[in-house]
């Protein structure tokens, strides 16, 4: 019997990532924290936001929102 995307969306664990995006050359920048299985998928979802845009992830279950904040900046000023 075929499992439904109901049962199978449930028997996967989903993850949050944080991820970072700029847009160039206009410099609209931010991070958005998602939930996904994977961090290529969470990358998807922002590329879909923001096309084109430049991105890094870094895992948001292992950081606070201070630390993300920083780390945020300190990305933001090497793009």
């Amino acid at each position: 019997m075929p499992r439904s995307y109901e049962m199978d969306s449930y028997s996967r664990p989903m993850h949050r990532y944080q991820v970072f995006y700029c847009e160039l050359p206009d410099g609209a920048a931010g991070y958005k924290p998602i939930l996904a299985e994977v961090v290529h998928e969470a990358k998807q979802i922002v590329e879909r936001l923001h096309p084109g845009a430049v991105m890094a992830s870094l895992d948001g279950e292992l950081t606070d929102g201070e630390t993300t904040r920083k780390l945020f900046l300190h990305w933001l000023s090497m793009v």
